[in-house]
This record gives C-alpha cells, sequence and structure tokens, in this order.
C-alpha cells in the first residue's frame, strides 16, 4: 500500500534525522501516497472521535491565522514539525526541486518573532485572511498518528488588494502528551508554479 512506514509517520523508531537525505524521501513517499489515493483503505479509516479531533484542530489552526495569534499558532505545531509550500505542481522531489517554502521549526519560530517586531515592512499593515477548508479525509495510522488531506480557499487582504488562493493541503497530525499537533503543513497552491507575492503566514 505504501512505502514510507507503517506508522504514517516522519520519524519512527529508527528516528530519521530531522531533514537529512532520508527525512526528504520519507516525505516524498507520503506525499506520493496523497497524490496517487483512490479512496481511503478501511484499515486507516479514523474512528469518529479520530475525526472530529482531526477537524477541531483544523479549524483552530485556520482561525488562529485569521485571527493573526501567531505565537499561540505556533504552539500546534511539534517541534520537529515542518511548513511546506512546493513551488510547482508536478509533485517533483524536494531533494532537488527548490520550494517557495521548506521551513523547520526553528525558523518558524524566527518568522514569527520577526513578525511580532512589527518592523516585518511587507507586512505592515499584515494580511487579512479568511480561511476555509472543506473535502477533508482523514486516515488513521495508528492511536498516536493521522493524515488529513482537504482543500482550501483563502481570502487574502493587503492594503485593500484582495487576492484569492486555492488548493490542497496536507497534513501529518501526531499526538504529543495527550494532545493532538501538527507534524507537516504541506501547502499545495493551485497555481504554484506561476510568481507568488508575499505568503507570509497567509497560508
Amino acid at each position: 500500500m505504501h512505502d514510507f512506514g507503517a506508522d504514517g509517520a516522519l520519524a519512527d523508531t529508527v528516528d530519521l534525522d530531522y531533514f537529512s537525505m532520508d527525512w526528504y524521501a520519507r516525505v516524498q513517499s507520503i506525499v506520493q501516497f496523497w497524490k496517487e489515493l483512490d479512496s481511503i483503505p478501511e484499515e486507516l479509516l479514523p474512528t469518529r472521535e479520530g475525526r472530529e479531533a482531526a477537524e477541531r484542530l483544523l479549524f483552530v489552526e485556520a482561525r488562529l491565522l485569521d485571527q493573526e495569534r501567531l505565537e499561540e499558532w505556533l504552539g500546534l505545531y511539534t517541534d520537529d514539525a515542518v511548513y511546506w509550500i512546493p513551488s510547482d505542481n508536478a509533485e517533483r522531489d524536494p531533494r532537488t526541486t527548490v520550494s517557495w517554502e521548506m521551513n523547520d521549526r526553528r525558523r518558524l519560530e524566527e518568522r514569527v518573532e520577526r513578525l511580532a517586531t512589527e518592523r516585518a515592512y511587507s507586512q505592515a499593515p499584515t494580511t487579512r485572511t479568511a480561511h476555509l477548508y472543506t473535502n477533508i479525509e482523514v486516515m488513521a495510522f495508528n492511536s498516536d498518528v493521522m493524515h488529513v488531506m482537504c482543500k482550501f480557499l483563502i481570502q487574502t487582504s493587503l492594503v485593500g488588494k484582495l487576492t484569492p488562493r486555492a488548493g490542497w493541503n496536507g497534513f501529518i497530525l501526531r499526538k504529543v502528551d495527550d494532545e493532538w499537533r501538527i507534524a507537516m503543513k504541506r501547502i499545495s497552491l493551485f497555481d504554484a508554479d506561476h510568481p507568488q507575492e508575499n505568503n507570509s503566514f497567509t497560508l
């Protein structure tokens, strides 16, 4: 069914090094699995409680972005999280293809801190957003790991300029201290292969 590990996570008992070549290979395998999926295999169907927990986390994540509560938003992510925006729609290997964004947790923290200084002039004033998530599909690999795919529509406004953004997201959720957290957010823009404006954390 897939070859990235039975646990569905980015790291397993072998503990892949964060952002190592093997780690990239596993990321690529997971995304390829998402892209080739016809329907969710019966053995990966979540419980009702699992699906509700996944939906709640995505809705909270979207609301915190819309309310510009970025420190709280960052608290939804694991210590080894990745925030990834590819620069193409062909799903090419991230080891050999430049991405719009490929941020680890440290880089996410730096960006949130910089925005808090109000000296990020490309975000002064900040971009207003309204996130809509739909077509949510959840896969449960075990009691501690879920994958979620969804479509998104994001309306942004920067100094009165309105820009709609669309595409699909892939999330890996992991339970940490009995709380669900985001281990990966992959943002596949409908127009990723075209020039992009400043996205900041509007996605």
